[in-house]
C-alpha cells in the first residue's frame, strides 16, 4: 500500500536496518548494499527476514554468491528469498518516482563524499522508500548524509525516512549526467504485489 498526499509518496517500509551494528567482522563500514537490498526484501516478503539485525541474515546469503559490493551477488540473494532483483545504471528522478508510485522502494547507489557540485568517493548505497515536492526520502543504513558538503552529520542513527533534497542528492546519483543513476529494483517472484 503507498501512503500518498498530494504530491507526497511515502512506502510503509517499516524495517529500518542500521549497517553499523554488523556481528560480522569487517562489514559493518562496508555492507550499505546488503542492507539497503535486506529492507526491499522485507518489505516485499515479511517473512523472509527475522529480527531486528536481520540484515547480517542477509549478507551471509550474500556472501554465498560474492561479495557485497557485487551487483549480482544481491540480484542472486535477493532470488533466494523469493525477489527479483535488477540492476541498472540508467536510472532518473523520473523512473525513480514511477516505482515508487508503483508499491516498490527503489535501491540506489551514489557519491556521499565532497560537496554536491563535485562528488567523489567509492559510493554507497540508500533505499528510496518516497518522496514529495523538491526531496526524495530515504531509508540509508549509515544515517543521515550532509546533502550538500558530502559526509555524515549523523552515523547510526536518523537515516529512517530520512529527506533528501534532489537539488544536491540528485548530483550526487546522477554523476554522469541525466539518466546515468544506479539503481536496483525488486518485485516478487510470484508477481503478487508487496505484502505491506
Amino acid at each position: 500500500m503507498t501512503l500518498s498526499t498530494g504530491q507526497r509518496v511515502l512506502l510503509p517500509v517499516r524495517q529500518y536496518y542500521v549497517q553499523t551494528d554488523s556481528r560480522i567482522p569487517g562489514q559493518a563500514y562496508r555492507m550499505c548494499f546488503s542492507s539497503t537490498c535486506a529492507m526491499a526484501v522485507k518489505y516485499l516478503r515479511p517473512e523472509a527476514l527475522k529480527g531486528t539485525n536481520a540484515d547480517d541474515t542477509y549478507l551471509h546469503t550474500v556472501r554465498r554468491y560474492g561479495d557485497t559490493t557485487s551487483a549480482l551477488a544481491q540480484i542472486r540473494a535477493c532470488a533466494d528469498y523469493g525477489v527479483i532483483a535488477r540492476y541498472r545504471t540508467n536510472g532518473d528522478r523520473a523512473s525513480l518516482e514511477a516505482e515508487l508510485k508503483g508499491g516498490y522502494p527503489v535501491a540506489t547507489g551514489f557519491l556521499h563524499h565532497g560537496p554536491s557540485s563535485a562528488p567523489r568517493g567509492g559510493g554507497h548505497w540508500i533505499l528510496a522508500v518516497g518522496f514529495e515536492p523538491g526531496s526524495g526520502i530515504f531509508n540509508d543504513p549509515y544515517g543521515e548524509l550532509d546533502t550538500i558538503n558530502g559526509g555524515y552529520v549523523r552515523v547510526g542513527s536518523g537515516g529512517h525516512n530520512v529527506v533528501y533534497s534532489w537539488r544536491h542528492w540528485l548530483p550526487r546519483w546522477e554523476v554522469e549526467g541525466p539518466g546515468s543513476g544506479w539503481l536496483m529494483t525488486f518485485r516478487r517472484s510470484d508477481g503478487q504485489p508487496p505484502a505491506a
